[in-house]
């Protein structure tokens, strides 16, 4: 009996290291990067499972806008802490379809993005306290992604600034979802500050 949970044990193993992926430790920049070449050899049919600390919405709309049609998106395990995400090839895709709404990916690997605790002026008294996220100049999604994991850490009547280059319209039914009040505001010089409140 030993024996045979011995042999097996491995071979699950093995099985579960060519189909899961998980993506916890790949920092932001390199992660969907990462994915995308995951995705890049299943033949139609093959799948892969992405692990992830948090909810990859902004994956599937980039997956959405780049394959229509020829992906499956289906949850095995859905938060609150882990989220399991098995992805199917369902057609070949020689060249990914981009919507001309969508920019190039994937991002400049020396793009980063800035949490400050240190706010510029405020724009009331109720904000003295704010943060910011400063996502400007980064690909889509990843001001999405800076903005969903800033906003966690939101307490209740909490103040979190976000900048963007563009009105971030797919961000606010994330906010939404999560109880997390948003106004955003056009600057003088084109860029957009959004404006996060819970509670």
């Amino acid at each position: 009996m030993n024996t045979q949970a011995e042999t097996t044990t491995p071979s699950a193993a093995a099985d579960r290291s060519r189909t899961h992926f998980d993506v916890r430790p790949i920092s932001c920049r390199q992660k969907h990067a990462l994915i995308f070449q995951r995705w890049a050899v299943l033949a139609p049919g093959e799948h892969f499972v992405l692990v992830n600390d948090h909810d990859p919405v902004p994956l599937y709309y980039q997956f959405a806008g780049q394959f229509p049609d020829a992906f499956e998106w289906e949850y095995l395990v859905a938060g609150p802490d882990e989220f399991h995400v098995k992805i199917t090839r369902l057609k070949a895709t020689p060249e990914p379809v981009r919507r001309p709404d969508l920019p190039p990916w994937p991002p400049r690997g020396n793009q980063v993005a800035a949490v400050s605790p240190k706010p510029e002026p405020a724009a009331n008294a109720g904000d003295a306290n704010a943060c910011e996220v400063d996502a400007r100049g980064l690909e889509p999604p990843e001001p999405m992604l800076r903005i969903l994991s800033a906003s966690r850490t939101l307490a209740s009547g909490g103040v979190l600034r976000a900048r963007t280059d563009r009105r971030p319209i797919h961000l606010f039914p994330e906010l939404e979802a999560r109880g997390v009040r948003h106004e955003s505001e056009e600057q003088s010089d084109g860029s957009w500050i959004t404006t996060l409140r819970r509670g």
